[in-house]
C-alpha cells in the first residue's frame, strides 16, 4: 500500500517538494499512517520504505504500527530523537545515509545510532560518501555505487524479515 501524504499533489522540482514537506500537517500525517495500518488489518505485517521525508515517515510508521511493524527501511530520513518513541519500536530498522548530507547530518545519524542502542533497538546504518538523495538518478548528488549497494542491502533486509 502506498500512502498518499500529499492528497495527489506531486512535486516536480526540489523546491516544490520542499514546499509540500513544509506544508505538511504532522497530526494529519500521523492520522494517515494510523488509517493505513488500520486498513491493512489487525493481522497485517507492516513494512515501511521511504526516501527523505518518506524515510522519516518510514521510521514513524515503525513507531505507529507497534507490534505489527516488522521492518523499516530509511533512506536519508530525519531520525527520531524522542527516546520514548524509540523505545516503543518493535522491529528492526535499516538506514542509508550520506556522509556529505546535512539533513540529516552525520552528527544527527551518529546520535540516532547511539539513541537506538541506548533504547535497546536494532538499527543497522550504512553511511556512504555521498550527499542527500544519492539513490535518485535525477538528483545532482546521485551516486550509482551507493545506490546499487543500498538497494541490494534494502532488498536483503526485507527478504530476511
Amino acid at each position: 500500500m502506498a500512502v498518499d501524504m500529499y492528497d495527489g499533489k506531486v512535486a516536480a522540482t526540489p523546491d516544490s517538494a520542499m514546499k509540500l514537506m513544509r506544508g505538511a500537517d504532522m497530526n494529519r500525517m500521523v492520522a494517515l499512517i494510523q488509517g493505513a495500518v488500520k486498513h491493512a488489518g489487525a493481522k497485517a505485517s507492516i513494512y515501511s520504505v521511504g526516501w527523505c521525508f518518506g524515510g522519516m515517515w518510514s521510521l514513524q510508521t515503525a513507531i505507529l504500527a507497534g507490534p505489527q511493524a516488522k521492518g523499516s527501511v530509511m533512506y536519508y530520513g530525519r531520525p527520531e530523537a524522542n527516546m520514548e518513541k524509540l523505545k516503543s519500536i518493535q522491529c528492526d530498522i535499516i538506514g542509508f545515509f550520506g556522509n556529505l548530507d546535512q539533513s540529516p547530518s552525520p552528527a544527527m545519524v551518529n546520535t540516532f545510532e547511539a539513541n537506538m542502542k541506548l533504547a535497546g533497538k536494532n538499527l543497522t546504518a550504512y553511511k556512504y560518501e555521498a550527499g542527500h538523495g544519492f539513490a535518485n538518478p535525477s538528483n545532482p548528488s546521485y551516486n550509482a555505487a551507493a545506490k546499487t549497494d543500498s538497494y541490494s542491502k534494502a532488498i536483503a533486509f526485507l527478504k530476511s524479515h
